[in-house]
């Protein structure tokens, strides 16, 4: 008994010291995140044609304007 109480107060002391300045929250909040924003940028993508055809066309119709 007392060399598995050794092994694991070695395998303890082993995870204490490896804690360096990346954590798993940290990595976890960065994965959510990146999730999140990949989600947006997915819901995005669908309307970006209708806003950019938009965007012109009120644009030309403003030049328009302005030229006339």
């Amino acid at each position: 008994m007392g060399q598995k109480s050794q092994r694991n107060n070695e395998r303890t002391s082993f995870w204490r010291d490896e804690q360096g300045d990346i954590g798993i929250k940290q990595i976890a909040i960065t994965v959510g995140v990146i999730v999140v924003i990949g989600i947006i940028i997915g819901a995005m993508q669908g309307q970006m044609g209708s806003w950019l055809t938009r965007i012109f066309d009120t644009l030309m119709g403003y030049i328009d304007g302005l030229i006339q």
